[in-house]
């Protein structure tokens, strides 16, 4: 009997020994069947921290393997469910740039817990490369992320499609932000958003065969897909083919007779066609449908400034401001409006209100600069030109615009070593532009200056009348000897190097050019002549005194 009980108590030992190993592995199974429980009822912050407590505690204290992963999964899952809920209190904290940030790096913390406890999840990746984009954020750890959610998503290509579109907006480069969204298009084909970002970035790019190719895919699938279409048309116009784009939008306003922004496309093209009547009648049809409609003012009011029908333009210009006062070209073209009416003052107060809110934009300051010599201010124009061409000394545009201002008050010496700058750092732009585009530039204006002060300045020691014959030619056979300024130049160039019969020849000529355009310089054309035929050579010192009334303020400028 003692025997007996004796191998009874070995084999419970034995049992014990055996058992005892499981059940220390599973220490933690209380913590995590309440944690279970708990999980199915969590609907608050509290709620899931208390989940996410009890997980961390049930591995801790041991789980066999089974029951580790169920652990890391309540918990990954409860730690992203948290931090969702807590990112939906950003727009509460969004004024506030310490809490929006307290806020930022607790909610990363959630999901940083949840990728340690599921590597595979996706979303919580594509949440923290999202945090990382806000006030205190890093772009480099958002494309970290982001690149964690692509690998994951492998399995799922419509979710990795929508990655890749949101890694396309980290990426500094343009190139790497379109071979993103190409990655998005090949992934998910199905996906219009990486389709029209891609499109509209390629528009941006200049890549307009790419363009046309892909707008003629969405439109094989839905002939009314407007955004193709309106991405073709601008493709189209890119490339010249006129024509193509008339017929593509002209079909679309069959079917979108009511749609006004389908007319103020069309009418950009009549517009480079030169059909500026039928960009009018486009343009009005597109204000009747709207009579808000502020772009449509605007380029409607810049067709009938190009149509010298200034009233006209300046109504639509003061409609377009009166609803988008913010608007930029509408502003631009109140100012030249202003200049054609010679209200200087005005023209100058618009631009130095937009120079001021864009200093580094060189068209506009080249802008305001000529107002400036159209007002007589020409050392206020050279002030501007001196800064430009500080910040870059291959401007040759700032160059020879600044010897313009200079020739004007009569610093010939200084114009001249301008002009000759500008020409040669032109000649180089030329060269590098003929050799990657095909593409040449008219500097025929340039050429046409520097010949004149070359033949008529009265200081001996500049003119040249070899070399202002040379310029001359040049420039005229660039405008086809239609121009009649230019001639009257390579008359007085004539007239310096003593051929005075070429010299009337020229200026007669100029003379004719004139009278068919009514020039408003036709009566000192004819003094050149009378100049030549007296055999004397022309001389002009120009000498504009400057304007020194003051200037509006922006706040003053009249309301056309």
């Amino acid at each position: 009997m003692l025997l007996r009980n004796r191998f009874i108590i070995a084999c419970c030992v034995a049992c014990l020994l055996l058992v005892t190993p499981a059940l220390a592995d599973n220490e933690g199974q209380s913590k995590l069947d309440e944690a279970t429980i708990k999980k199915l009822d969590a609907n608050s912050p509290a709620d899931l921290a208390k989940v996410i407590e009890l997980c961390e505690t049930a591995i801790s204290l041991g789980l066999d393997e089974d029951n580790t992963r169920l652990a890391k999964q309540i918990l990954s899952s409860s730690a992203l469910q948290r931090a969702e809920l807590m990112i939906q209190q950003l727009p509460a904290v969004a004024n506030n740039r310490g809490a929006l940030n307290q806020l930022r790096v607790k909610t990363l913390e959630d999901l940083e817990k949840a990728v340690a406890n599921d590597p595979q999840l996706a979303e919580a990746w594509i949440l923290m490369a999202k945090l990382e984009t806000l006030p205190g954020g890093s772009r480099a750890k958002s494309l970290e992320h982001i690149n964690q959610a692509i690998e994951a998503l492998q399995e799922r290509p419509v979710d990795q499609a929508n990655a890749y579109i949101l890694r396309a907006g980290l990426q500094e480069s343009n190139e790497d932000k379109l071979a993103d969204l190409s990655k998005a298009n090949a992934i998910d084909p199905t996906n219009s958003d990486a389709m029209q970002a891609k499109i509209a970035l390629q528009l941006a790019l200049g890549k307009l065969e790419e363009v046309v190719s892909d707008t003629e895919k969405m439109l094989a699938e839905d002939a009314d897909n407007l955004f193709a279409v309106e991405a073709a048309v601008r493709a189209l116009i890119g490339l010249e083919k006129y024509d193509e784009a008339l017929s593509l939008i002209t079909k679309t306003s069959e079917k979108n007779p009511e749609n006004g922004a389908i007319y103020r496309l069309r009418a950009e093209i009549y517009e480079r066609k030169e059909e500026n009547e039928k960009a009018v009648e486009d343009l009005t049809k597109a204000i009747e449908l709207d009579s808000r409609d502020a772009n449509a003012l605007v380029m409607r009011g810049r067709l009938y400034y190009l149509m010298e029908e200034v009233d006209k333009a300046n109504r639509d210009i003061s409609d377009a401001l009166l609803i988008e006062p913010n608007s930029v070209q509408g502003v631009i073209m109140r100012s030249l409006v202003a200049a054609q009416e010679k209200r200087y003052s005005d023209a100058i107060a618009d631009m130095e209100m937009l120079v001021r809110a864009n200093p580094a934009n060189t068209m506009w300051i080249m802008q305001l600069a000529n107002y400036y010599q159209m007002d007589d201010r020409p050392r206020l124009a050279i002030r501007l030109y001196d800064e430009l061409i500080a910040k870059d000394d291959s401007d040759w545009r700032a160059m020879r615009l600044r010897g313009d201002a200079r020739l004007s008050i009569g610093e010939h010496q200084e114009a001249m070593v301008d002009y000759d700058t500008a020409i040669k750092k032109l000649e180089e732009t030329r060269a590098v532009a003929e050799d990657e585009k095909g593409t040449d530039i008219d500097y025929s204006g340039l050429l046409n200056n520097m010949s004149w002060v070359l033949s008529t300045s009265p200081k001996d020691e500049l003119r040249d009348g070899k070399k202002s014959l040379e310029l001359a030619l040049k420039a005229s056979e660039a405008t086809e000897y239609k121009e009649a300024h230019i001639l009257s130049t390579l008359a007085a160039a004539y007239a310096e190097t003593g051929d005075f019969e070429k010299a009337r020849e020229w200026a007669a000529k100029a003379i004719e050019i004139a009278i068919g355009e009514d020039n408003p310089q036709l009566d000192q054309l004819k003094e050149e002549l009378e100049s030549y035929k007296q055999e004397k050579p022309w001389r002009e010192a120009q000498s504009t005194e400057e304007n020194v009334k003051p200037l509006t303020s922006a706040d003053d400028t009249i309301d056309t």
